[in-house]
């Protein structure tokens, strides 16, 4: 039995592979189709006085796509409730977002609030992602921080 292999290279192009019947389109970063579209990623933080749980897609190395924040007020005892994105670098160092995600007191009897932020990217490999939800009380503000998501880019 012959089998055929062509592979098709060139500036921007997807190198194609076609052994035996069997086609699979792979990026030049040498991941699928399918992966340079990002990698969903999830995590949540849920404390007696708040909730947090954030989405985002990991978009390269260093960059997420952009990230999806849902916040609720679970105790309605005056504190406003936010929650943030942080991250970490393959350095170990860890980088705060800048964009944080409010549902004041006032809103708190709801059904919490849902916003869109902005992409995050750094200069360094970013290695896990994760939220932190907080109540805004008065002094050092009290904080439950999600388990961090591993980014299988970096």
């Amino acid at each position: 039995m012959m089998v055929a292999r062509k592979v098709l290279v060139g500036i921007g192009a997807a190198v194609l592979l076609t052994t035996g019947g069997t086609a699979t389109a792979l990026a030049q970063d040498g991941h699928s189709a399918q992966d340079t579209r990002g990698v969903k990623a999830s995590s949540k933080a849920n404390a007696s006085y708040a909730y947090a749980h954030a989405t985002w897609k990991w978009k390269g190395a260093g960059s997420t796509g952009k990230v999806k924040v849902y916040v609720n007020d679970q105790d309605c005892n005056g504190y406003s409730a936010y929650a943030w994105m942080q991250f970490k670098r393959a350095t170990g160092q860890t980088v705060d977002g800048d964009t944080y995600y409010w549902n004041s007191d006032s809103l708190c009897r709801g059904r919490g609030q849902t916003r869109n932020g902005p992409k995050f990217s750094d200069d360094f490999n970013i290695t896990h992602g994760r939220v932190v939800v907080c109540q805004s009380d008065w002094g050092p503000d009290t904080c439950k921080y999600g388990k961090w998501h591993k980014n299988p880019r970096a």
